[in-house]
C-alpha cells in the first residue's frame, strides 16, 4: 500500500490533510479568479466549495490511497495559503498540481512545494514518473516545472474542454531515472563544496 509521510515540512512550508475546519481558507483563494483563470474548474462558490471539501476528505479514506490533495500553511502565519496534489494516473505515473492564493504568488512557494512533492512520489509513492499538464500560456507554472527538473514531453492541442473553451496544454515529465541521476549530481556537488571549505 502507497503512503506518503504526513505532514510535509519545507523551510517555510507545511503540507497536510485537509480538514473540515479549512473551508474559509480553501473559499477564500478558490473563489479568486486569478488563482483559477489557468484551472479546468472555478471559482468556485460556497456550494462547489462545499463538494470539493466533501470529496477530498472521502479521497483520504481510500485504501490503496490514488490522491493526495494536500493543504499548504504558511509556518509563519499558520494560514491556509494553497493546494497542492499527487494523483495516480496509473501505475507507477503520478500526477503533479498546485494552487496558491494570489497573495503569496512570487515567492518561490510553488517550487518549494513542488520539489517536496516529487520528491515523496519518487521516495514513499515509488512512482516512475512525475506528469503535469499546464496551460500553454500559464508561463509562471511552465517556469516553475521547469526548475525543478521536469522536462517538455509534448502540447496537446484541444487537451480538454471547460469553462466553454478548449485548452491546449503542455505537458511535462521526470522520470526515475533521471531524478535520481540528478539528484546523485546534486549530492556530489555538495560533497565536493564541503570537502573544499576549511572548517574556522
Amino acid at each position: 500500500m502507497r503512503a506518503m509521510k504526513l505532514p510535509l515540512r519545507t523551510p517555510r512550508l507545511c503540507v497536510r490533510e485537509f480538514t473540515r475546519a479549512d473551508f474559509d481558507g480553501i473559499l477564500a483563494y478558490s473563489s479568486d479568479p486569478r488563482v483559477t483563470r489557468y484551472l479546468f474548474f472555478g471559482p468556485r462558490d460556497e456550494q462547489s466549495t462545499i463538494e470539493y471539501l466533501d470529496g477530498l476528505l472521502e479521497s483520504q479514506l481510500e485504501a490503496p490511497r490514488t490522491r493526495f490533495e494536500l493543504a499548504v500553511e504558511e509556518l509563519a502565519s499558520g494560514r491556509l495559503i494553497g493546494a497542492c496534489d499527487l494523483s495516480m494516473i496509473e501505475g507507477g505515473v503520478f500526477d503533479l498540481g498546485y494552487m496558491l492564493g494570489s497573495d503569496h504568488w512570487g515567492k518561490g512557494y510553488a517550487t518549494e512545494i513542488a520539489l517536496a512533492l516529487v520528491e515523496s512520489a519518487f521516495l514513499e509513492l515509488r512512482a516512475q514518473r512525475v506528469i503535469s499538464t499546464v496551460d500553454v500560456n500559464n508561463r509562471a507554472s511552465i517556469r516553475v516545472l521547469e526548475k525543478i527538473g521536469m522536462r517538455w514531453e509534448a502540447v496537446f492541442r484541444k487537451h480538454r474542454r471547460a469553462k466553454n473553451r478548449w485548452w491546449d496544454c503542455h505537458m511535462y515529465i521526470l522520470p526515475r531515472e533521471v531524478w535520481e541521476s540528478e539528484r546523485a549530481d546534486h549530492e556530489r556537488t555538495v560533497q565536493r563544496t564541503a570537502g573544499r571549505i576549511k572548517p574556522s
